[in-house]
């Protein structure tokens, strides 16, 4: 498979329908039910019953990451594809190779050019459709399920963009997108060509390879095209007290404590509770517990560190205490999990 080339079956059922009566996928549609209904209005009866190509107002990680291990995918969007709103449970890159397509947020439209790319939130509802055969759009999608450890490094940032993958991983609302006003890149597109070639490849692709790339691109991304970041909605400083408090918490596991962290961002002990339940719907505690063993994970994947460096480095005082928690919230403990070196997704 190649990144572009001339339209599939699919494609050509949904042109057809399309140079029929072009007005009909001009407006975002609810299901494949709606658009034969407004077929049918407008003249239009030989339309298939059922969709041509997979549809759904919730997509998950299964429809997709068909492999447990595979943690990213990459694939060309189907061109005239009817617009029809759903939502996602994993994180979408739409990235416009060449050509254009609109994107749909709800009631809202905004075009992409070439070079263009936005970066949309599990839980949005969203479409997009592309209406010319030039037009190449790049789906690469990331798990959200694993996205904490599979991409560590770029947590670790300090810029908008890794605040934003923060929120996603420990707000109830994250309900934002990022769209980037980008002229076309070389070097973005280099890497998307090569998730692109990976992923076609399937159950033969290599998760290590589309990990790697994905953090590449956005590495580049961080690196030289934050100033073209358009946000579609107002933020306040608000938005960015959650991801501070979590960044606060995972380079001082060893040591944090919550009055520290109530001289930090200036509230109560109350009042910094209630914020941390209100924006992300996890206590302070489970939070603490939560990040000490993703850092856990990450040691006893990466490293060859003893289980007493480890239960130090993440802020525990007692290996018994260590070893529970880790079983309870993985359902193994440490040493079962270094020795049969599982995938833990988390």
């Amino acid at each position: 498979m190649r990144l572009s080339e001339g339209l599939g079956e699919e494609e050509q059922l949904y042109k057809s329908l399309y140079a029929r009566c072009p007005e009909v996928w001009e407006e975002p549609v609810e299901d494949w039910a709606g658009l034969v209904r407004r077929c049918h209005k407008a003249g239009i009866n030989d339309i298939p019953n059922e969709a041509p190509s997979m549809m759904g107002s919730v997509l998950t990680e299964d429809d997709f990451f068909t492999e447990n291990f595979k943690e990213v995918v990459c694939f060309n969007n189907l061109r005239y594809c009817p617009p029809f709103l759903h939502k996602l449970e994993f994180i979408k890159i739409i990235y416009v190779w060449s050509g254009s397509v609109t994107v749909y947020l709800d009631n809202a439209k905004y075009e992409l050019l070439s070079g263009n790319f936005c970066i949309i939130t599990p839980g949005i509802r969203h479409t997009v459709f592309s209406r010319h055969d030039e037009d190449v759009i790049i789906n690469i999608l990331m798990r959200i399920s694993s996205f904490a450890n599979a991409f560590s490094g770029i947590l670790m940032e300090q810029n908008i963009l890794a605040d934003f993958f923060w929120k996603i991983l420990y707000t109830k609302h994250s309900n934002r997108v990022l769209m980037f006003g980008c002229s076309n890149d070389p070097k973005l597109d280099r890497w998307v060509e090569r998730m692109f070639d990976e992923s076609a490849r399937q159950q033969a692709a290599s998760n290590l390879l589309m990990k790697s790339y994905a953090m590449i691109f956005l590495g580049i991304v961080m690196r030289e095209h934050l100033p073209q970041l358009q946000l579609k909605e107002e933020l306040t400083d608000e938005v960015y007290v959650l991801p501070a408090i979590i960044q606060a918490i995972r380079q001082n596991l060893k040591s944090i404590t919550l009055e520290e962290l109530t001289r930090q961002f200036g509230m109560s002990e109350s009042e910094l509770k209630r914020y941390i339940v209100r924006e992300s719907g996890y206590t302070y505690r489970y939070l603490l517990r939560d990040l000490r063993l993703r850092r856990a994970v990450e040691l006893l994947r990466n490293t060859n560190l003893s289980m007493e460096r480890i239960m130090e480095e993440t802020g525990y005082s007692n290996m018994n205490n260590f070893y529970r928690s880790f079983k309870e919230h993985f359902g193994q403990t440490p040493l079962e999990f270094r020795k049969n070196g599982e995938e833990i997704l988390i």
